[in-house]
This record gives structure tokens, C-alpha cells and sequence, in this order.
């Protein structure tokens, strides 16, 4: 069975393509884009055969190029659809990246004229002293590399000072809660729920595999700094965390 065959007026394929009649006429005139064929008054029409070319010609003008580079490129005999695809994506991914960093500095920016700009990462560890901190800095750099305590730090300092306190304090509410229902075991319902809150709550630092957040848990118990910070909630509560959090784990549904 033949399917019928779909044309498009300049009007159409410019609203399908969210660009205007204009740019269509124009690409016709320098030859980038021809119509498949033309009404005998003189009206454009284009083929579905039509489509691949312009989205291709939109990839490139985003990009940077000029429409005689586009030209060019696409006239050559060995020019291969599939892998200007892929080179578009390449490039697009890498212009995502810069966009991303562009957004971070403007945030940050934003916060700065706010007046809470002149929060210091410091304020995110304002429980342990100096050497804690550092202390500390360098375990996430040994355990999960720089870009981990660079992301974790930038959404701190993105936060404000504001938002951070408020994040805070939600972590000292599931801590506080973990820490009310001990006596029912680390495998109870109820601290089962905290600690799922706790693993969300994660979120507003890093985006944490459920390897990072086991080796988080065990830290906990298992490292002095830790162990001497979360005593506050408690004789044991820094062991009962960690026996918490691995349960979670081991009983994670994926």
C-alpha cells in the first residue's frame, strides 16, 4: 500500500519548524534550501524529503556556523547524515555543560547581590572546627573524588544562607527522629521511614549512588569526627545510624 505523499507550503514548514517565511525564501535564494517543487503561481512546496536538510541546517546554525559553511558542509559528496547527527550531539552536549556552568555563575551571582553572598563554605561545617573540616574535606576527596566536594559545595553555597539553615534544620529533624525511636530497633517501620527521608534529604548536596550512600552511613560510626558529632543524639546513636542506614540498603527495592 502507497502512502500519499505530504507537501508543505512555506507557511507550514516555517510554523513546523519555528522559524519564519523569510529565512525559508532566503535559504531558497543561496540554494542551501531548495522547495521540491514550485505551484505555477510561483508558490514553494516542500517534500518530506525536505525535513532532514533544514533540521540539519538549524543543528549547524545553532552551533555557530555561517550558511556558507552549512553550505559547504552539506554539498560535499561524502557528507554523512548520521555522523553530523552524532557530531551535533557531541557538540550540543558540550554546549549544555557551559550553559549549566553559565547558570551556576548567575546563581551565585543572584545570591551575591541578595546579600547572601557572603556565605564561606565554611558555615557548612560550622559544627567541627577547622581541622575537622579539612579533615573531613579530604575523606570525600579520597572516598569519591574533587567533583563530588565541588558539587556538594557549590549547592551549599547556592543555597543561602537562609536555605541552608532551613536544610539544616530538616536534617536535625530526622537525626532527632532516628534517634526518638532506638529502643524499637534499626529495622522499626519507623526509623525505617526516617531514614528514607534521610536518604532524600542527601539529595540537596549530591546526587549520591546507594554505594556512596552506604559508605556515608558506615562513616557515621566509623569515623572518629563523625562518631563525635552525632553523639549528640544520643549514647550509640552514631552505631545505631549505621546499622539503620545498611538495613535500608540491604532491603532497598530497586
Amino acid at each position: 500500500m502507497l502512502l500519499a505523499r505530504m507537501d508543505y507550503t512555506v507557511r507550514q514548514l516555517a510554523r513546523l519548524a519555528g522559524i519564519s517565511v523569510r529565512t525559508l525564501h532566503y535559504y531558497d535564494q543561496i540554494g542551501l534550501l531548495k522547495p521540491g517543487a514550485r505551484h505555477a503561481n510561483g508558490y514553494r512546496l516542500y517534500g518530506e524529503e525536505s525535513l532532514l536538510p533544514l533540521q540539519q541546517i538549524l543543528f549547524f546554525r545553532e552551533l555557530g556556523f555561517s550558511l556558507e559553511e552549512i553550505r559547504d558542509i552539506m554539498s560535499r559528496p561524502d557528507y554523512d547524515v548520521l555522523g553530523a547527527l552524532r557530531g551535533h550531539r557531541y557538540l550540543l552536549l558540550k554546549k549544555a555543560e557551559r550553559i549549566n556552568e553559565l547558570l551556576a555563575t548567575v546563581d551565585r551571582t543572584i545570591h551575591y547581590l541578595q546579600g547572601e553572598g557572603n556565605m564561606d563554605i565554611k558555615e557548612y561545617y560550622q559544627a567541627f572546627t577547622d581541622e575537622q573540616m579539612e579533615g573531613y574535606r579530604k575523606e570525600v576527596r579520597e572516598r569519591w573524588g574533587d567533583d563530588t566536594l565541588k558539587s556538594s559545595e557549590e549547592r551549599v553555597l547556592n543555597m543561602g544562607k537562609d536555605g541552608f539553615a532551613a536544610i539544616q534544620a530538616e536534617g536535625g529533624t530526622i537525626f532527632q527522629a532516628i534517634a526518638d525511636n532506638m529502643r524499637k530497633g534499626p529495622d522499626s517501620p519507623e526509623v525505617q521511614e526516617q531514614v528514607a527521608k534521610w536518604r532524600e534529604w542527601l539529595g540537596h548536596f549530591h546526587t549520591y549512588s546507594d554505594e556512596a550512600v552506604l559508605g556515608l552511613g558506615q562513616m557515621y560510626s566509623q569515623d572518629p569526627r563523625f562518631d563525635e558529632f552525632f553523639s549528640k543524639y544520643g549514647d550509640g546513636f552514631p552505631a545505631f545510624q549505621t546499622k539503620a542506614i545498611e538495613h535500608y540498603r540491604a532491603n532497598k527495592k530497586s
